[in-house]
């Protein structure tokens, strides 16, 4: 269990991470720092959650669900390997959501015009 909420910890704060520092790299993209972590929270858990499920992508990120279990069978959930990926999605989901919801606000308010 505590392996599961370091994961989703990880992937939380990566993803608040990368959506920050998107949103101080191109101004106009940016929805606020607010904001902005938030959309960065959800989008490293959203793409975490699908890089586990793809083919030979779900071994760097683990299975989030299995990690309880491979602890008890003495496996170990969260080897190096797994943290580094979590990070790595979670920071990329939260760039990418965040850019996708910049570009979006931006469009449309183009349109208004």
């Amino acid at each position: 269990m505590a392996e599961t909420l370091v994961s989703i910890l990880i992937e939380i704060l990566c993803g608040a991470a990368g959506a920050i520092a998107l949103g101080a790299w191109a101004p106009r993209l940016s929805l606020g720092p607010g904001k902005n972590a938030l959309m960065g929270a959800i989008g490293g858990l959203i793409l975490t959650w699908v890089a586990a499920r793809v083919p030979y992508v779900s071994r760097f990120v683990g299975h989030v669900e299995n990690a309880a279990d491979a602890v008890t069978q003495s496996a170990g959930g969260l080897t190096p390997i797994v943290l580094v990926g979590v990070g790595i999605a979670g920071l990329l989901g939260g760039i990418l959501l965040t850019l996708l919801v910049g570009l979006t606000r931006k469009s449309g308010a183009a349109r208004n015009y």
